[in-house]
């Protein structure tokens, strides 16, 4: 695309379809992001992933390559990946142990620190503790999206195992453990995420705790009916936020 981003799709030796995203910015940092699973299985309602349903865990050789063929093809032009983020298809900590083992090819086969691979979840608290407990100073993504367990419940079916008190508890042990701020991931959804009385909520939950906001309008998809916020809205959203001393980044979309 126009600003450098590649997008590839990969078939699997078993007809499973995967994809992984190279994101340059201006900064000079070029990012890999690579799925852990073909499908997913989670069901979170507005992602065109979970709508898919699971198909299979990726192996550790599947996940790390994706990383590693960005990689090759960046070192061609005397370039080099700097980060990785497992952001794509699929939820990387339902397949702990082959993500664990990519990550640690990646760091020694790639030469990416620990500090710039970033590992999102859905919130599998059993998990991101088992993650705190490694020690490794990878950074940890948590897909939110909403502040009570009702509404987070309908978005997001994994919320009524771990519920969000739960959750929060497994984010501060992650930061007690590893002393990296935890990255909540946030949809905004016109009229249901992005409203301001949304902001304070989200503000009151996350004030104290040593932690990042990344926005980003919904992504469309067929099977969802919600719809992108403005602009506008956007940015009053991280105005509030910004009132709890909660900081927060407006992502674009590639």
């Amino acid at each position: 695309s126009k600003d450098g981003t590649r997008k590839r799709a990969y078939e699997l030796h078993d007809g499973q379809l995967i994809e992984s995203v190279l994101m340059p910015y201006e900064d000079g940092r070029r990012t890999a992001c690579i799925s852990s699973q073909a499908g997913c299985g989670m069901g979170c309602v507005f992602c065109a992933t979970g709508q898919m349903g699971f198909s299979r865990q990726l192996s550790s050789s599947e996940i790390f390559e994706q990383a590693q063929q960005f990689s090759a093809e960046l070192r061609q032009q005397d370039l080099r990946l700097s980060n990785v983020v497992l952001m794509g298809m699929g939820e990387p900590l339902a397949n702990y142990d082959n993500v664990l083992e990519a990550i640690r090819r990646i760091q020694s086969e790639l030469g990416i620190g620990a500090r710039h691979i970033t590992v999102s979840t859905v919130g599998l608290v059993p998990r991101i503790i088992n993650l705190a407990d490694e020690k490794i100073q990878i950074g940890l993504a948590i897909s939110l999206h909403q502040t009570t367990d009702e509404k987070r419940s309908a978005l997001m079916p994994v919320n009524k195992r771990y519920p969000i008190a739960e959750l929060m508890d497994a984010c501060r042990y992650y930061v007690s453990q590893t002393n990296r701020r935890v990255t909540f991931e946030w949809a905004l959804i016109q009229g249901q995420t992005d409203t301001v009385e949304t902001a304070h909520e989200l503000g009151h939950l996350l004030r104290g705790l040593l932690c990042h906001v990344n926005v980003i309008p919904l992504n469309p998809t067929a099977g969802y009916a919600g719809k992108p916020t403005s602009k506008a809205q956007m940015q009053q959203f991280i105005d509030v936020l910004a009132t709890y001393g909660v900081t927060c980044t407006a992502r674009i979309r590639r």
